[in-house]
């Protein structure tokens, strides 16, 4: 098997360790923190009765600098009443507060006591940012990192639809992929990834890796008709959604490209985030630039700058003022492309 594979199938290795200390349906452990640097101190007992997300993170962590701003969009989109929101690094407070003055963090930010929190955590895990989701009940109902999934997950939670018995189903059967893999085993990876997708037709992760093993194999045409499979499977997901649409809006090989499909998955994506979502309306303006629409492209990017914060916020103003000059531009030169 090659590295794409692996590569692949080393993202379930992420989200599902092989010995961990906590797992699905598990108590929370104590939160103990040394010094509250941001917000209130929290405990367990006073997020008693709420979802709580504890995420574990640190100045150092690259795509921390991309987690922490949509925690915040998270601490500001839920009530405290029903959402608790805890970040926990094993640095001191130097380091964090000076961190925190070029990065905000709005939710409760903890510095871990000894590293215990830490180690009742994230045994067994190997790295950060991620996040455990504790239920009102005080059990670990979902862990992983916390743009893979967090959002699905307590969106069903606040709504009262979270499926507790597929969640505990699908980590079953990330076990078994691990298994499989260590195995090198082709068709012994691709049983478990069919499975998969039987069993959990809505998570996204058993196509993207049944593509990359395809791809491995020169199989590359089968990949496509998986990719819309995933769309189809995940239906009420934007995020899945919204990367099945820039991945037709942009294909390398012109015939598998079709941004009319495209641009319907990416309007989808955009209805069901209640065009809120930036990472999302960012995408949306991706497509309508691949279909020429470069006005409603500048547009849809900066409305999604106006709706993120830090990085992504730069990020997204230098989108829109690129398409704003594409604009200009064409306007100056019709035959342009």
């Amino acid at each position: 098997m090659t590295r794409t594979a692996l590569a692949a199938l080393a993202a379930i290795a992420l989200t599902t360790p092989a010995v961990h200390a906590l797992d699905v349906g598990d108590p929370a452990p104590p939160i103990h923190a040394a010094k509250w640097v941001s917000n209130t101190p929290v405990t367990l007992e006073s997020a008693k009765g709420k979802i709580l997300i504890v995420e574990f993170w640190a100045t150092w962590c690259t795509p921390c600098r991309r987690t922490i701003p949509h925690l915040n969009q998270l601490f500001k989109k839920y009530d405290e009443k029903s959402v608790v929101i805890v970040g926990i690094t094993e640095e001191d407070e130097p380091t964090v507060k000076k961190y925190m003055e070029g990065m905000a963090m709005d939710y409760h930010v903890g510095l871990d006591d000894k590293s215990q929190t830490n180690e009742a955590y994230m045994k067994g895990i190997p790295g950060v940012p991620h996040a455990f989701v504790v239920g009102k009940d005080g059990k670990v109902v979902w862990h992983g990192h916390p743009l893979a999934g967090l959002d699905d997950v307590l969106g069903q939670l606040v709504a009262g639809t979270f499926d507790a018995a597929r969640s505990k189903k699908l980590e079953a059967l990330k076990a078994k992929l691990q298994e499989a893999a260590r195995s090198r085993n082709i068709d012994s990876i691709t049983a478990v990834l069919d499975e998969m997708i039987k069993t959990v037709p809505d998570d996204p992760d058993a196509y993207r890796i049944k593509r990359a093993v395809l791809r491995d194999q020169g199989k590359t045409e089968e990949t496509w008709p998986i990719l819309l499979d995933m769309a189809k499977g995940c239906a009420k997901n934007p995020n899945v959604l919204i990367e099945v649409a820039v991945t037709l809006a942009t294909a390398g090989e012109l015939e598998h490209r079709d941004l009319p499909r495209a641009l319907e998955l990416a309007k989808q994506a955009a209805e069901i985030s209640a065009g809120a979502n930036p990472a999302i309306l960012a995408a949306l303006a991706r497509v309508h630039y691949e279909l020429g629409h470069i006005s409603q492209a500048a547009d849809i990017a900066a409305k999604a700058a106006t709706t993120a914060d830090g990085d992504d916020k730069k990020r997204l103003e230098a989108h829109a003022a690129f398409y704003r000059a594409e604009l200009a531009r064409r306007a100056k030169d019709p035959d342009a492309k």
